[in-house]
């Protein structure tokens, strides 16, 4: 394992708490069951802690981090092989990679537009969205908290989801040509 020296350990930290959610949402393309895609992000920080001292300071950091978290997963692919029923040719998980890294910077755009239009948001649309999306709260409990029938609550987020799309829409739209 390779040793942190001089302010290595600080600029590490720096950048992996930086670029984290970036790398957790390009394996989540990956592996989209969460818990193997959080099981392979702290195997790729460890990854990325050892060979620390060869990242090359004048590249950017993601691609180089991401290289890694697509190294892991191919690895745990690999070993999940026997329990998997479905696996992905290596060359269609390539492709994606690559579809991802190069979506990643108009990705990182739509993000920073959903955190602004959640803001415009009734409070009970914004209540509905956190209980769903970020709290992951069970569509039942959902639907007794805001006493709204099964229907009614998935017609209301379906809404609110349009809602967003089409503000983050706008919002890259405008700034894309300011």
């Amino acid at each position: 394992m390779s040793q942190f020296n001089d302010g290595n350990q600080e600029l590490f930290v720096t950048l992996i708490t930086a670029n984290y959610d970036h790398l957790r949402r390009y394996i989540y393309t990956l592996l989209p069951h969460e818990e193997d895609t959080k099981d392979v992000l702290q195997e790729v920080c460890i990854a990325i802690s050892q060979k620390f001292d060869q990242y090359d300071r004048t590249r950017p950091f993601l691609p180089w981090a991401c290289r890694f978290a697509y190294l892991k997963v191919l690895k745990f692919l690999e070993q999940q092989r026997p329990r998997r029923m479905v696996r992905l040719p290596t060359e269609l998980l390539e492709l994606l990679a690559q579809t991802r890294e190069e979506e990643e910077p108009i990705l990182a755009e739509r993000l920073v537009a959903l955190q602004k239009c959640l803001g415009k948001l009734s409070d009970s649309d914004h209540k509905l969205i956190q209980a769903r999306y970020i709290d992951r709260v069970p569509t039942e409990q959902i639907a007794r908290r805001f006493t709204l029938s099964r229907r009614t609550l998935f017609r209301s987020l379906e809404r609110v989801r349009r809602l967003l799309f089409e503000c983050i829409d706008r919002s890259v739209l405008l700034e894309g040509h300011l």
